[in-house]
C-alpha cells in the first residue's frame, strides 16, 4: 500500500484542469434573452451564443472566436463581470429556459431536438446553482489560472496585437479591485470559503506575487510569439521591458494584495474543518452543484453509496492480486526535466496508434497536442484546450522540476492529451453537425470521466500499469466518500481520518484539506467513469457479439459532451439500431 499513500500525495495534478473547467461551466448561464418570436431555433440559438461570448472577451479567447461574424471582441480588455452582470445574465438565462419550455419541440429535427434536451437539461441545473451564486468560488479560481490561459490563448500575429496584448494585462489591477469589492461584499453577508481552500489560493497568489516578470508565462509565452514576428530588435526589446513593468506595475502586486485580504481578512473569519453545509444555504449549493457538474440526477448520498462500493471493489482488486503488473513504490522511477518532457511526448506517440482499435477512422482528428514546461507557481500541470477551430493546438503544460514517477507521467499524458482530454475536445470541435453553443459548454463529469474511463483501456492494452490505474481511480473515490461525508453528511475531520484508516490504512490530513477545500471535485472524475463504464457494461450485455467498441465510441463522442441522461438515450439509439 505505499504506492496508495505514494499517490494521495499527488492531489493537485489535475485540480486546476478541473478549475479552469468549472469557469468554463458558468457559459451555459450566460444566454442570450430573445427578443424575435418567428426566428428559426438554429438562428436563436446562434446568436444566443454570440451575445453570450460578447460578455466575456476572454472566453472568446479561450475557443479563439474572436473573429466570429457578429463577435465584437475588445483586444484591449480582459474580462470582469461584476454582480450586477451576473444578477442580468441569470435573469437572460432564466428568460431563455421560459422560451424553452414554450418551443414546440415537435416542429424540431432531430439534431435540434438533441440540442433542445441538453439546453434545457443544463439550464434547469445551472438555474438552481445561481439561487445561491454567493457561495461559487470561480473568481478565486479564474484568477488563479489566468496566466496560463490568458498567455497561450491571446494572437499575437503582428505588432498591434503584442501593443494590445500589455495594454489588455493593465486592466488587470482594476479586475482583480473588482474582485477584491465582491469578496469583501460577500464576507460582509457572511459568505467566507473554508480555511482550507483559502490557503490553496493564498499559495497560489504569494508564489506570484514573488515570482519575477521575466520568470511568468505571461512574459515567457510571450517572448516565444513576439521573436515569431521578428521585428526589429530593438522594438522587440521595447515591448518585452514595457510587459516586464506592467506585469510588475499591475499583475503581480494584484496577486499580492489579494493574498492580503485573504490573509488579513477572509482567514480570520473562515471555517476550519468544515463542509460547505455550514455556509447559508450550502447544502442546497452542495446538492445542486453536484447534479450541474457531474451531470446526473444522483443525490448527494446516492454518490456517496456509489463511491463506497467503488472502494471495496478496488481495494479487493487490490488486494487479491489480479494485476500481474504490480508496482512498488521502491520500483517508482521519477523523472524530472528533459527526462519528463521527453516521456510525456512518448506516451503520446505510443498511444497513438491504437487510436484506429477504437475509434472509427472517419471520428479520428488531426489536432496535435503540444507539451510545453513553465514554472511550477500554482499547479503540476494543465491541459488548455485547442481553439474550436483547430488553427490553435491544445496544449498540456507542465512544470518540469518536480519528481514525477515514470507511471504517473505516462497517465498524465494519456488523461490530458490523447485519448484523454484533447481527443474528446478535438473531436466535439470537429462536428459540424454541433451548434457553437453547445461546443462552449461543459459537463465536468463527462470530461473528466471520458479521461479516466479511457485510462481503463489503456492499461486492457498494456500502455499503463492497471495498478497505477486502480490507485489513481481509487484516490478520487475515497475522495468522494469523504466529500459527500463532510459537505453533506456532515462528517468531522475525524470521521474523515476513521474512513480513511478502514480505506487503506492511514490518516491523511492534507487529503482531507484538499477535500474540504474543493466540494465536489473527486465526484467529476468518479461519477463520471462509472457512467461510462456501466453505459459499456449496458451495450455489451445486450448486444453481445454485435456489440462494436468503435461504434459504441462513435455513439459517446459524435454529439459532444452532455448529461448522462441524455447520452444514455443515444446508447439505447444505437442498441437498438444494431440488434
Amino acid at each position: 500500500m505505499n504506492l496508495v499513500r505514494q499517490m494521495f500525495k499527488n492531489t493537485k495534478l489535475t485540480i486546476l484542469l478541473v478549475a479552469g473547467l468549472l469557469v468554463l461551466l458558468t457559459v451555459g448561464s450566460l444566454l442570450w434573452k430573445d427578443q424575435h418570436k418567428s426566428e428559426d431555433f438554429g438562428t436563436m440559438i446562434q446568436k444566443m451564443a454570440v451575445a453570450t461570448l460578447n460578455k466575456d472577451p476572454e472566453l472568446q479567447l479561450k475557443y479563439g472566436v474572436e473573429e466570429l461574424n457578429g463577435l465584437r471582441w475588445d483586444p484591449t480588455k480582459l474580462t470582469d463581470l461584476s454582480d450586477t452582470d451576473y444578477e442580468q445574465l441569470n435573469e437572460e438565462r432564466n428568460g431563455f429556459l421560459e422560451k424553452l419550455n414554450d418551443f414546440d419541440v415537435a416542429k424540431l429535427s432531430p439534431e435540434d431536438k438533441l440540442t433542445y434536451d441538453i439546453l434545457k437539461w443544463n439550464l434547469s441545473a445551472a438555474q438552481q446553482v445561481y439561487k445561491y451564486w454567493d457561495l461559487n468560488t470561480n473568481d478565486y479560481l479564474s484568477l488563479s489560472i489566468f496566466p496560463p490561459y490568458f498567455a497561450n490563448n491571446y494572437p499575437i500575429r503582428n505588432q498591434a496585437d503584442a501593443e494590445n496584448y500589455i495594454v489588455a494585462l493593465n486592466g488587470f489591477s482594476d479586475k482583480v479591485a473588482h474582485v477584491i469589492d465582491r469578496i469583501q461584499d460577500r464576507r460582509e453577508k457572511g459568505v467566507v470559503p473554508a480555511s482550507e481552500f483559502l490557503k490553496e489560493m493564498l499559495s497560489s497568489y504569494s508564489n506570484l506575487r514573488n515570482t519575477k516578470p521575466e520568470e511568468t508565462i505571461l512574459y515567457s509565452l510571450y517572448a516565444e510569439k513576439l521573436t515569431e514576428l521578428k521585428l526589429d530588435p530593438s522594438e522587440e526589446e521595447k515591448l518585452k521591458k514595457e510587459l516586464a513593468q506592467t506585469l510588475t506595475d499591475h499583475v503581480l502586486v494584484s496577486y499580492g494584495k489579494l493574498a492580503d485580504v485573504i490573509k488579513n481578512d477572509l482567514m480570520k473569519q473562515a471555517s476550519v474543518s468544515q463542509g460547505i453545509w455550514s455556509q447559508p444555504d450550502g447544502s442546497k449549493y452542495y446538492s445542486a452543484s453536484l447534479k450541474l457538474n457531474t451531470g446526473t440526477d444522483l443525490s448527494p448520498q446516492e454518490i456517496h453509496e456509489i463511491s463506497k462500493r467503488k472502494v471495496e471493489e478496488i481495494m479487493k482488486e487490490l488486494r487479491s492480486g489480479a494485476s500481474d503488473q504490480a508496482q512498488t513504490t521502491s520500483a517508482a522511477r521519477f523523472l524530472t526535466g528533459d527526462e519528463l518532457l521527453q516521456a510525456l511526448n512518448s506516451s503520446l506517440s505510443d498511444a497513438t496508434p491504437y487510436l484506429s482499435d477504437w475509434f472509427e477512422e472517419e471520428l479520428i482528428p488531426d489536432h496535435p497536442v503540444d507539451v510545453r514546461a513553465y514554472s511550477a507557481l500554482f499547479t503540476s500541470g494543465m491541459y488548455i484546450p485547442l481553439s474550436i477551430d483547430g488553427d490553435r493546438s491544445g496544449r498540456f503544460v507542465i512544470p518540469l522540476e518536480n519528481p514525477t514517477s515514470e507511471e504517473m507521467v505516462k497517465m498524465l499524458a494519456l488523461h490530458e492529451g490523447i485519448p484523454g482530454h484533447h481527443l474528446q475536445f478535438s473531436i466535439q470541435y470537429d462536428q459540424p453537425t454541433i451548434p457553437l453553443v453547445r461546443k462552449m459548454m461543459m459537463t465536468s463529469g463527462y470530461v473528466e470521466g471520458w479521461a479516466v474511463y479511457m485510462e481503463s483501456l489503456c492499461a486492457e492494452k498494456g500502455l499503463l500499469d492497471r495498478n497505477t490505474v486502480l490507485i489513481r481511480l481509487l484516490q478520487n473515490s475515497i475522495g468522494t466518500v469523504i466529500d459527500t461525508g463532510i459537505h453533506e453528511l456532515k462528517w468531522t475531520r475525524e470521521q474523515a481520518n476513521e474512513y480513511l484508516v478502514s480505506a487503506i490504512g492511514t490518516e491523511n490530513d492534507a487529503f482531507i484539506d484538499y477535500v474540504i477545500a474543493f466540494p465536489g471535485l473527486n465526484a467529476y472524475y468518479v461519477i463520471g467513469s462509472e457512467q461510462f463504464q456501466s453505459l459499456r457494461e449496458k451495450a455489451k450485455s445486450e448486444l453481445g457479439d454485435r456489440f462494436d467498441i468503435k461504434a459504441f465510441h462513435s455513439v459517446l463522442l459524435r454529439n459532444g459532451n452532455m448529461p448522462f441522461s441524455i447520452l444514455e438515450q443515444q446508447v439505447n439509439q444505437y442498441i437498438n439500431s444494431a440488434k
